[in-house]
């Protein structure tokens, strides 16, 4: 057996899997939208479309991004009637 154990290869996807996650949520946080991100050549190198695509169905990413388009809004919202 490998000196790193069984499981060091599951850890190492794990810590893809963050990694890759945390790119998406930091991109889209900066306006960008779902696909384009996707289409960057970041996120192709972290691994197969295949990959991504398990990475993004089994994660909350999903509600993470509603609450980030929600705030923003409450953001925007908030300083139209300020400006108002």
């Amino acid at each position: 057996m490998a000196r790193w154990g069984p499981y060091f290869f599951s850890t190492r996807r794990r810590f893809r899997e963050e990694r890759l996650l945390s790119y998406i949520r930091r991109e889209h946080r900066r306006g960008r939208h779902l696909m384009e991100i996707l289409d960057d050549p970041y996120v192709t190198r972290c691994g197969s479309r295949e990959f991504v695509w398990e990475t993004l169905r089994d994660t909350q990413l999903i509600t993470l991004l509603d609450k980030d388009v929600r705030e923003a809004i409450q953001r925007e919202s908030a300083d139209a009637s300020n400006q108002a």
